[in-house]
């Protein structure tokens, strides 16, 4: 089915007023739990790592950096974080700061390259073991008073950390909050948080389950992997996305195969975006639209093995890409403007070119009755119509595979 993906982000500005980094806030909904486990921070903040690669890292931050709230199941590995180290800051709030066994989890996640950050901070006895790991401290300036931040801010500036006035809410407090002498600002006299929001496709729960125990199983196979991403649009098209995110985007090689997508994104985070999923994305999808999606790349598979085997999986990722209009309600070429996608795929999609583009003409004129195949088509047509049946048969098979535990659940 069909959801949103939804947040907010404020930005932190420094004495330049310049942006050099943004808080990205929960605003979205915990589908898949009871109402009041919505207050779950590490779940929340869960939703916010899935939204917010659905959205985009890059339309997000840029080269900034992104600063996330942590719990304890974030800072003991629980929930795994999926965003780039680099580019991430993990706040920790004062209560866990405390606390013995989530200290060696920021430890862990300072030694894997993540930013730290203290938020809410005051002083606290023990607060100097995790000043050593951190690089920011953020000091709500309305919850103390004048001589408390003061005292704070001297005794931070000896571990050359960076800080952070929060709350900053009107041009006084500003002007008060640079004098004291804070790095960082962020507070709504300089900018509210903003939403931004996004049509999405979500995952079967049935598949993040099937997947999670086949990552989870020592003998577990590529292949089987690639199988399980092939039936289900939605994660085939989530892999599509988080393997187009990160540090290396651009230099990488552009994807032509699900296959691609899945070496580029690798075993570990795949793991990762599969745990986060079944944590927070609900139970349902549609079947009728699953089944023409998987109907369709199916058939651009076997159509494009009549001309060139070599073709297939191109083909198959194509005819899936050309479904996602239907599937999210919006232009297909929106849909693809952030994926890193071999070219003839992305002109095959949006303009019908190339031999990509032909296999996929014939396939939405089989499936659709629609489209104009001009003299470019070049298929046998015996053959054709063999690839439809098997095309449909093949289809209808894996959706009800594919959503049959969810309608289980309904009944």
């Amino acid at each position: 089915m069909s959801s949103e993906a939804l947040l907010a982000r404020q930005p932190i500005f420094d004495q330049r007023l310049e942006v050099v980094g943004y808080e990205l806030l929960f605003r979205g909904a915990l589908h898949s739990l009871e109402p009041h486990a919505a207050q779950d921070g590490d779940l929340m903040t869960a939703q916010l790592m899935v939204d917010a690669f659905i959205l985009g890292i890059d339309r997000l931050a840029g080269r900034k950096q992104l600063f996330i709230n942590a719990d304890r199941r974030i800072l003991t590995g629980a929930v795994p974080i999926v965003f780039p180290p680099e580019k991430t800051v993990v706040e920790v709030l004062r209560p866990l700061a405390l606390d013995d066994e989530a200290r060696a989890g920021v430890q862990a996640l300072a030694e894997a390259g993540y930013t730290i950050a203290l938020d809410g901070f005051g002083w606290f006895e023990g607060a100097e073991e995790l000043l050593k790991l951190a690089a920011y401290v953020k000091i709500d300036v309305r919850a103390h008073g004048l001589e408390e931040v003061e005292d704070v801010l001297e005794r931070v500036r000896a571990f050359g950390v960076k800080s952070v006035a929060l709350k900053v809410e009107t041009w006084d407090e500003l002007e008060t909050c640079t004098e004291l002498g804070f790095d960082l600002f962020q507070g709504y006299v300089l900018s509210c948080p903003q939403m931004i929001s996004e049509k999405t496709l979500v995952p079967s729960q049935v598949t993040n389950l099937r997947l999670a125990a086949e990552l989870a199983d020592s003998d577990g196979s590529f292949e089987n992997v690639v199988e399980l991403v092939r039936i289900d649009p939605a994660l085939g098209y989530r892999v599509l996305q988080a393997a187009s995110e990160g540090p290396e985007r651009g230099l990488r090689r552009n994807v032509r195969t699900l296959n691609d997508a899945l070496v580029m994104l690798g075993w570990r985070r795949l793991q990762s975006w599969v745990i986060l999923m079944l944590l927070v994305e609900p139970r349902t999808m549609s079947s009728e639209q699953v089944s023409t999606a998987l109907i369709r790349a199916r058939l651009c598979e076997l159509l494009a093995s009549q001309m060139d085997p070599a073709m297939a999986n191109a083909a198959y990722l194509t005819g899936l890409l050309a479904s996602m209009d239907l599937l999210l309600g919006v232009p297909v070429e929106s849909v693809i403007t952030n994926l890193d996608l071999a070219p003839e795929i992305t002109t095959a999609v949006v303009g019908l070119e190339g031999k990509l583009g032909q296999v996929l003409a014939e396939a939405e004129f089989l499936q659709l009755g629609i489209g104009d195949l001009g003299d470019g088509a070049d298929f046998d047509s015996p053959s054709v119509q063999a690839a439809y049946l098997d095309a449909v048969h093949w289809g209808d098979e894996m959706t009800r595979a594919l959503l049959s535990t969810g309608d289980q659940q309904e009944r």
